[in-house]
């Protein structure tokens, strides 16, 4: 056992920024002690909110929900931060990096562990960076590039044209039918001979 403990207020905090029923997007955890967080702020506006609040004199821990895709295809990120203020002494920030797993165990499962040390590395464009590269595909092709415009109408009318051109190749003729009569006997010829043997020929091979 490490010996760092946090508050009963931390693990909801977390829960609430987790949860799709609520409009928490952030929590911020502060030192109580040399071992122990406490839950220092919550929010509901964003990175810009989150990091208006962050104390340059602190070590900030803090977990995110962030939005990654396009309106089409959004997914929610979850991001823990450690944030070494521009002022934190070089012995709190060792000592602040020692307690990253206990943090991590804590906040639970995460997409991605952001490291800043001053507010120069803690843009809101850099941490999408890194979700992007993280996930391993980026499906925004470039279509936000000059403002978002929905394809939505196209990609179906494409799709719905493609697949009555695949259907029509797929589908049979309409059976036909023989509507004649069939002749008595017909006869198929295998190597000369016919499959149909005269009444003579079946007389012949009986044994009475």
């Amino acid at each position: 056992m490490s010996g760092f403990t946090f508050t009963d207020a931390c693990t909801p905090a977390v829960d609430d920024v987790r949860s799709d029923s609520t409009e928490s997007d952030w929590v911020a955890f502060k030192y109580a002690s040399k071992n122990q967080l406490d839950v220092g702020a919550t929010g509901t506006g964003g990175f810009a909110e989150f990091k208006a609040s962050l104390d340059e004199n602190s070590c900030t821990w803090a977990f995110l929900r962030m939005y990654s895709g396009d309106q089409e295809s959004r997914r929610a990120k979850f991001v823990l931060v450690q944030y070494n203020g521009s002022s934190l002494g070089g012995i709190a920030k060792s000592r602040a990096g020692i307690n990253k797993p206990d943090v991590e165990m804590m906040v639970g499962q995460h997409h991605l562990f952001f490291f800043a040390d001053g507010p120069s590395e803690l843009t809101e464009e850099l941490v999408m960076e890194k979700i992007t590269k993280s996930a391993g595909a980026n499906y925004d092709l470039g279509s936000n590039a000059k403002g978002y415009e929905s394809k939505a109408g196209d990609i179906k009318a494409s799709a719905a044209s493609a697949y009555k051109r695949t259907e029509k190749l797929g589908n049979t003729a309409p059976v036909s039918y023989c509507d004649t009569a069939l002749p008595s006997m017909t006869p198929c010829d295998l190597s000369g001979r016919p499959t149909v043997a005269p009444p003579t020929e079946a007389k012949r091979n009986t044994d009475l």
